[in-house]
């Protein structure tokens, strides 16, 4: 079961994936070590409700609506799977898809 951040946090990165009234889509599904290297030393966040460090040796640190959050994270069979620690959660995997310099997370290819 996703705990309420974690949906906030899925919900938050599909909604910065929006297209712009206009912009054409050319979303790209992200595997293997391409997808190692897009959260690898890697800073992610929406500039206002949570930001996260992704670093090199499988953990991730960062802050999320100003409270801290910890885990660790891999890619495993070309997914994103990240375990939270604080808050404690149960290891999630999403597919992952960028456009530019946007990415999103799906979950069961939604």
């Amino acid at each position: 079961m996703r705990s309420a951040l974690a949906n906030f946090v899925l919900y938050g990165l599909v909604a910065l994936s929006l297209p712009v009234s206009g912009a054409e889509e050319h979303w790209r599904g992200v595997k293997g070590a391409s997808l190692q290297s897009l959260f690898q030393d890697k800073e992610f966040g929406d500039g206002v409700h949570f930001a996260y460090q992704f670093n090199a040796d499988g953990t991730f640190t960062g802050t999320e609506m100003a409270k801290r959050a910890s885990g660790s994270w891999r890619v495993k069979r070309n997914e994103f799977c990240w375990k939270w620690l604080r808050p404690p959660g149960p290891e999630e995997c999403y597919q992952v898809q960028q456009d530019g310099v946007h990415v999103r997370l799906m979950l069961n290819g939604l």
